[in-house]
């Protein structure tokens, strides 16, 4: 992901949003049920979720169409970029 799309969804970190594809570490324990109200809450998330939980599979999907889904490296590389600024309002 090029530096523009990174600005592009950080700008649009208030969006709604959804995490797909957590997967629990702990053996017998369940699959997390994650629930999240901005693209930027799914973001933080995610980047906090290692090892607690496996997000090898993870998508965020925006509801705004203009953001493409976002996978485990894409997550990486905007927390890199932006950090805790994704709590920010």
């Amino acid at each position: 992901m090029d530096r523009p799309a990174m600005a592009s969804v950080f700008r649009m970190r208030h969006a709604p949003a959804s995490v797909s594809g957590v997967r629990s570490t702990g053996q017998g324990q369940a699959d997390p049920i994650v629930r999240v109200r901005s693209l930027g809450e799914a973001i933080r998330f995610v980047a906090h979720a290692f090892p607690q939980y496996d997000i090898s599979a993870v998508a965020i999907i925006s509801g705004d169409p203009s953001i493409p889904r976002l996978g485990g490296l894409e997550v990486k590389a905007l927390w890199r970029e932006y950090g805790e600024r994704w709590s920010e309002e």
